[in-house]
């Protein structure tokens, strides 16, 4: 069963305009993000918000300002089952929604919220989610190790194996 969710990056000064803070509802701030960016997999915290905090940590990928950290994101989090879907559209089904808050490279948090529930499961930086919801015996993307979600697999690049599969096709047609 897949637990779908969204990835937003949001600059952090947004969350001043709300009571709430980082704690708000998405879809208040939706037409603020950088990028709405659906994953079809493992959204529940403990995979997807840990693969986050992972990511932020990784060579100083939360030390970015927006417009960086949300290109690095996308390549570094694309896997077969994800897209981006227009900014302030979210699905019907999705479970969780995340905001990487950016814009202070000291004070990075990542929000999520629980769709289904409609409440914030929690506003943490990164450390915290690691240290709250990693859970041994998964096998994370190893993200300082420069692997991606699309290469965590088997190590190549899953474009690379597509291409060779399409030349291999059309070579056998000809």
């Amino acid at each position: 069963m897949s637990t779908r969710n969204n990835i937003m990056v949001i600059d952090r000064k947004h969350s001043s305009d709300y009571e709430e803070g980082f704690a708000i509802n998405p879809e208040a701030v939706a037409d603020k993000a950088y990028v709405n960016m659906y994953m079809h997999h493992d959204g529940y915290p403990e995979w997807q918000g840990v693969q986050i905090a992972n990511w932020l940590l990784a060579k100083g990928n939360g030390y970015q300002d927006g417009t960086r950290l949300t290109s690095k994101l996308v390549h570094d989090m694309y896997y077969d089952s994800c897209y981006l879907q227009r900014i302030g559209h979210f699905q019907s089904d999705i479970e969780y929604i995340y905001i990487i808050w950016s814009g202070d490279r000291d004070k990075i948090h990542v929000s999520c919220w629980n769709v289904w529930h409609s409440k914030c499961e929690f506003v943490l930086k990164p450390e915290k989610i690691i240290s709250k919801y990693m859970v041994d015996g998964y096998e994370y993307t190893d993200f300082a190790n420069n692997q991606t979600r699309s290469t965590q697999r088997d190590g190549t690049l899953d474009a690379l194996n597509y291409a060779k599969k399409l030349v291999s096709i059309l070579s056998q047609q000809y």
